[in-house]
């Protein structure tokens, strides 16, 4: 089984898209079974006040037409290390928290989600920017190039 753990600072609006984008894309090409895939945040804040999924990208899946369930904030643990394959940041802030909050990367499992694109940079965060389709366009991207990754490597 492969396991994925989208991270980005709250887990309310970039990861959890990433988590439901992916996801619908491993359903869609018949591989449900071959993938564990989660979220989380590398703030704490969310996690206390019991957020939910921000209503910007509720809204964008559901004009996409991806299914999502409802999800609530959690913070990155020591323990996702262990358990998670890929732990993919959504920018550089996210990796350098990702490092204070787990440590080192000795098994080299953390990257940046557009990384796996053919045009690196960060995802933008909408929380800030309020633009949640060029977030989901990004993610969208990130998501068909990181499975492309997955089959060229022989991992599916």
């Amino acid at each position: 089984m492969i396991k994925v753990l989208f991270v980005c600072l709250g887990n309310i609006c970039r990861s959890p898209m990433a988590q439901f984008v992916f996801q619908h894309m491993v359903d869609e090409a018949g591989l449900t079974h071959l993938f564990e895939i989660d979220s989380a945040g590398t703030e704490s804040y969310n996690e206390i006040n019991h957020a939910g999924i921000h209503y910007g990208t509720r809204d964008i899946l559901t004009e996409m037409k991806v299914p999502f369930v409802e999800h609530y904030s959690r913070q990155i643990r020591k323990f996702d290390y262990e358990k998670f394959d890929y732990i993919i940041a959504m920018d550089e802030s996210n990796v350098e928290d990702i490092h204070a909050l787990i440590g080192a990367d000795k098994d080299h499992k953390i990257s940046l989600f557009l990384d796996y694109t053919s045009h690196p940079r960060k995802i933008k965060n909408p929380w800030y920017t309020g633009n949640f389709d060029e977030t989901y366009w990004d993610v969208y991207e990130g998501c068909q190039c990181f499975l492309e990754y997955l089959r060229r490597e022989g991992k599916i």
